[in-house]
């Protein structure tokens, strides 16, 4: 049995190359080693510290005292390791099933589990640290649906491993129904069953199988406040605790290795799952592949040229974009095992602005992945959801159905590997079943009936729709079907239906405001509206929410000077919260108005809110993280449509590895430091007169060559942008 991973030659600091606390050192191994996992950790960004494979099943990590949504509070206690976790979310806590917690003597309530932490060494592939109240090291390294800890006790009679099976982050008892079974012969525990109170309040199944190395010198379970002394079986029909433990006595021989596996469908899945991805008690072998895949995902993108704090910082936000969507095909409880399901949509709201367009340049597997999957849940569930977490579809209504904006981007993008008249069916179904007002009326009347959840609020929710109309009206017309196109890219100009013309506010007039169902307007003023006329926002931010008719959007707001005057004046005074999903592209609307160089000074000062610490807000399966992502490469996605805003880089080359094994590279002359404004642009040496790239550009390989300098210039500000834009759209 090897125990010996400190001993594979070179020690696990130089292995992970992440000092204490996790501050990755940049230079040693892979790109891996450049990832801090302690961004978004430390400060905003609500991550984990824990180690997981690319859109992997589980994403093993300890759990503090007092957790947030991730789990984790830096700095707090830590009361064990549990095996699913989200990433970077806010609401009610989701997962942190099976928590594992190693000590010395009986216990089983959390706070008696609870020591501080120090020795800390994380890195993607691996985590460890000391559990300083049982003087106990710690290690997990993970597979896809499973890991494998080490435990190194004190020389000690009675040490412990305690697995709860019943608890959830923020929740002492999150399991209605289920049992969990000890097998002392073998060193196995199993169980699970029925759980609920995630974010999304849909009851679920989850299972684990679990084993440990060592024959244990003793067992017990317990169930509700009951605990049992070498009973190897507890089984509860009610909301109330349920676990086991194993002791050791490691006077002997100090080291314990358990592997866990976790699954959605069954305890002989779960088995499935151990023995195939960790068939052995070898924790330097598993670390090595784990290591090997965060490199290899790592490297779809290679920067040149930039600080080192500054790689740190873009590799570990890179890191977080490839966390979720999980890839659950396999193990989707119900589904057959070549059923494509990837899970943990927290929600699409978040991503399909960014996170989804970063997939369709570096992993457009990942994106075809999950319209197959769209598809295979309409056909099962009879519906796809904008938020899918647990396995369970949850009808959220931040926006509107935001499936059908990741189904548009990637037809717009022509992402392979997709049947597109299935996906047409998720658009035609979703377009069918938009609210009753929003069909009837043209708008969401403001608390109005529907069958979305309280999130659902006029403003946003007209919005969300109307553009999941021109989203599917765009697929519809490549498919020919001209009717079904016509159709919804009339009810795609809802939005002017909650245009209100008369109000004003700072010498500005007009804005997005809330309906109601008689027609008339609520009396919200322009900067209110934050979750009651629209989710997360308000009549000033959400006023720029309608990327499928910019133009109108200006003529709205009095032609292009008067939209440049306003759209500086809410920027400098703080009316956009640009560093929040609805306002992600905010600042490229210069764009459209020929002022390429204030969309490059606003990404600026966007990009200046990530620090080390993390993001400036939570993380959002990755929504933030590629955000990041493109403020340092000089573009951004704009999201549905075969195009990218340009705003120039900051580093002098970005090299994007394509599937297909082509090349794209964004170069810069004098890149970084205060020189944000971009002074010339070119396409493999062909001049740009407009700050738009489009998709097919990028997957052709080539060179996007930028020059760089501190002060505006007058590139761009003769380029029509939406000209560029015009052969790409549907009229």
């Amino acid at each position: 049995m090897a125990h010996t991973i400190w001993d594979l030659g070179r020690g696990f600091a130089a292995a992970c190359a992440a000092a204490a606390l996790g501050a990755a050192q940049a230079g040693a191994g892979g790109l891996s080693h450049r990832v801090d996992m302690m961004v978004g950790v430390r400060g905003h960004g609500s991550c984990m510290p824990g180690p997981c494979l690319p859109h992997a099943s589980v994403y093993p990590s300890p759990d503090t005292l007092k957790p947030k949504t991730s789990g984790f509070v830096f700095g707090d206690d830590v009361v064990g390791f549990s095996q699913l976790h989200t990433q970077g979310t806010g609401g009610t806590p989701t997962y942190g099933n099976f928590l594992v917690s190693p000590r010395l003597g009986p216990g089983i309530a959390e706070r008696d589990h609870a020591s501080p932490l120090a020795d800390v060494e994380a890195a993607p592939f691996a985590y460890r640290a000391r559990l300083t109240r049982w003087d106990t090291r710690c290690t997990v390294v993970p597979a896809a649906h499973s890991a494998l800890y080490r435990f190194e006790f004190p020389a000690n009679e009675d040490a412990r491993i305690v697995l709860n099976v019943a608890r959830k982050i923020g929740k002492a008892a999150a399991l209605t129904n289920g049992a969990v079974m000890i097998d002392p012969a073998s060193g196995t525990i199993t169980g699970g069953g029925i759980f609920d109170g995630n974010w999304n309040p849909a009851p679920y199944r989850l299972f684990f199988a679990a084993k440990v190395d060592v024959a244990p010198a003793g067992f017990g379970t317990w169930h509700g406040e009951e605990s049992a002394d070498g009973v190897t079986s507890a089984r509860i029909e009610k909301r109330e605790g349920l676990g086991a433990w194993l002791r050791f006595d490691t006077r002997a021989s100090r080291v314990v290795l358990l592997k866990i596996a976790v699954s959605f469908t069954s305890v002989e899945r779960a088995r499935q799952w151990l023995d195939s991805e960790i068939p052995a008690w070898d924790l330097g072998a598993l670390q090595a592949t784990a290591e090997r895949a965060w490199d290899e995902a790592l490297a779809a993108i290679t920067v040149d040229g930039m600080p080192e704090e500054e790689q740190r910082l873009f590799y570990s936000h890179l890191f977080h974009t490839l966390v979720q969507p999980r890839d659950r095909t396999g193990d989707a409880d119900g589904w057959p095992v070549d059923a494509p399901c990837w899970d943990d949509h927290y929600t699409l709201w978040d991503t399909w602005k960014t996170l989804f367009p970063l997939m369709a340049i570096v992993r457009p597997d990942v994106v075809s992945g999950n319209v197959r999957s769209f598809t295979e849940r309409l056909h099962r569930n009879g519906q796809c959801a904008a938020a899918f977490i647990q396995g369970k579809e949850y009808r959220v209504g931040q926006g509107g159905d935001e499936a059908d904006n990741v189904i548009g981007d990637a037809y717009a993008k022509q992402i392979s590997g997709i049947d597109w008249n299935a996906a047409w069916e998720v658009l035609a179904a979703n377009a069918g079943r938009r609210t009753e007002d929003y069909r009837t009326l043209g708008w969401v009347a403001h608390k109005g009936k529907h069958d979305y959840c309280w999130r659902m609020k006029s403003g946003s929710g007209t919005l969300g729709f109307a553009y999941n109309d021109w989203c599917a009206a765009q697929v519809a017309a490549g498919l020919g079907k001209a009717d079904e196109a016509g159709r919804l890219l009339a009810r795609s100009h809802s939005w002017r239906n909650v245009w209100d013309d008369t109000l004003a506010d700072s010498g500005f007039t007009g804005f997005i405001r809330a309906r109601n169902a008689d027609g008339t307007f609520c009396g919200t003023p322009a900067r209110k509206g934050y979750n009651t006329d629209f989710y997360e926002g308000t009549c000033w931010q959400y006023s720029y929410v309608i990327p499928h008719d910019v133009p109108g959007m200006i003529e709205k707001m009095g032609g292009r000077p008067r939209f440049i005057e306003r759209l500086q004046f809410a920027l400098e005074n703080g009316l956009i919260d640009f560093g929040n999903e609805p306002s992600f592209m905010t600042v490229w609307l210069f764009c459209h108005v020929q002022r390429p160089y204030l969309a490059s000074y606003w990404a600026d000062k966007l990009r200046g809110l990530f620090t080390q610490d993390g993001p400036p807000g939570d993380d959002d399966s990755g929504a933030m993280g590629s955000l990041y992502v493109f403020l340092n490469a000089g573009f951004f996605p704009f999201a549905g449509q075969d195009a990218y805003y340009l705003h120039g880089p900051r580093a002098p080359r970005f090299a994007f590895r394509q599937p297909n094994g082509k090349t794209f590279a964004v170069t810069a002359e004098n890149a970084g430091g205060a020189r944000i404004y971009i002074q010339s642009a070119s396409l493999n040496g062909r001049p740009l007169d407009a700050p738009v790239i489009h998709h097919r550009d990028i997957t052709a390989g080539g060179t996007l060559a930028f020059v760089m300098g501190d002060t505006p210039s007058a590139w761009g500000c003769d380029g029509e942008f939406d000209a560029a834009l015009a052969r790409q759209q549907t009229k």
